[in-house]
């Protein structure tokens, strides 16, 4: 199999943003990672009044440390070769679809029908041995 050299990523420069507002930031941030950032700063804010986050005085981790984390985990790492934002959705979407489909049509499904049996049953009766009845193999 052949392969073919694809450089589309030589072309996608990432921009940087490196000082906000003339405060120097300690590592340059993508603007992905700013959104990041900023959305998860923002969703803390809204979730601070709900019950067991605004039982957490260490506004640090609430405002910094939460949406640092998210922002590193979101733009760094991978689930099954997607970002984890797509990952969730594509999940979240198959979840949500049918699962039975010919010729990409979905197949009514019925409901689980509930089984009597027409036959007789037959089953063992198994009778517990006590210390005083001995059992016939053992001597």
């Amino acid at each position: 199999m052949k392969q073919i050299r694809v450089y589309n990523q030589v072309f996608r420069i990432e921009k940087t943003v490196y000082s906000v507002q003339g405060i120097q930031l300690p590592i340059p941030v993508s603007y992905r990672q700013l959104a990041f950032f900023a959305g998860t700063l923002f969703f803390m804010f809204l979730l601070n009044e709900i019950p067991p986050f605004s039982w957490v005085d260490y506004y640090l981790i609430k405002f910094i440390g939460i949406p640092l984390l998210v922002a590193w985990f979101f733009t760094r790492k991978t689930l099954d070769g997607k970002a984890p934002h797509r990952f969730l959705i594509r999940f979240l979407e198959y979840r949500s679809q049918p699962k039975y489909f010919a010729r990409y049509q979905e197949i009514p499904v019925e409901k689980k029908a509930i089984y009597h049996y027409t036959g007789t049953v037959v089953y063992r009766r198994h009778e517990e041995v006590t210390d005083d009845a001995k059992h016939p193999l053992s001597d």
